[in-house]
């Protein structure tokens, strides 16, 4: 049996975290995966935004077993994303990370089920994601970069791991390469950005050692939607400086 710990980062948005844990939960945490993959979530709720952080628990525990919280004093995307993977890696029995941040919808059916036979049967496949882009026929563009369909999914390109293997899209994520690569985290910038040119050496390493595949068939649209911009808007809330390389939120005029 396959435990499965889902870590989110969050902040103060009940609205849009209840949006996306519901759809997760309808659409590929059902009732009967949940039988089959005991799942957990492990929540960082940072101080940004306009609700509460009791609102934003009783949110999640709705939803998931709760197992770990954190409600810093100050927000800090990359310290939020690192408490959240290194509090995973020291799960004893877990065998799958499903990376999860607050605003994401799932807009149709995904069997858990399959993602995870797919990632057993490759055993160096490290990290399976959700797609947000149009599957083709021979390939799917993420991006700037096209992935091919190997049969099972979309494979990044070997030599262009360390440039788009990774992103923070929901993903299922092997418990090896969580633990491997939590420590080698930096607290100071994206962690998004760290897993790609430019970032730690040795967390570089590690990514270079791993496969990695984006869900999906021939033919099918985006599953996946962010849902957080519109907040963005309509609260006067903006990711701070470059946002590709955001580390945290500001508020801006209306």
């Amino acid at each position: 049996m396959a435990v499965i710990v889902i870590t989110t980062t969050a902040t103060l948005r009940p609205e849009i975290l209840a949006k996306t844990l519901e759809t997760f939960r309808s659409n590929l945490f059902t009732d009967e995966a949940l039988r089959l993959f005991p799942t957990e979530l492990i929540l960082n709720i940072d101080p940004a935004g306009h609700g509460s952080a009791t609102s934003v628990m009783e949110i999640a525990r709705a939803y998931f077993p709760v197992s770990a919280v954190r409600c810093p004093a100050a927000p800090s995307f990359p310290k939020a994303f690192m408490w959240a993977w290194l509090t995973a890696a020291q799960h004893k029995t877990a065998r799958y990370v499903f990376h999860l941040e607050d605003d994401w919808e799932l807009m149709g059916p995904v069997s858990l089920e399959d993602m995870i036979r797919t990632i057993e049967q490759t055993s160096d496949l490290g990290v399976l994601r959700l797609p947000a882009f149009f599957a083709g026929k021979v390939s799917m563009k993420n991006w700037n970069i096209h992935f091919p369909w190997n049969g099972q999914f979309y494979e990044c390109p070997e030599d262009l791991r360390i440039a788009a293997g990774f992103c923070g899209h929901p993903s299922l994520i092997r418990m090896e390469f969580v633990r491997n690569a939590a420590p080698l985290l930096e607290g100071s910038r994206n962690p998004e950005k760290q897993f790609h040119r430019g970032g730690p050496s040795l967390l570089l390493k590690e990514v270079a050692k791993w496969r990695y595949g984006v869900w999906g068939a021939p033919g099918r649209p985006p599953i996946i939607r962010d849902i957080g911009r519109q907040w963005m808007i309509k609260n006067s809330m903006a990711k701070s400086g470059s946002k590709a390389f955001f580390t945290n939120w500001e508020k801006v005029n209306a």
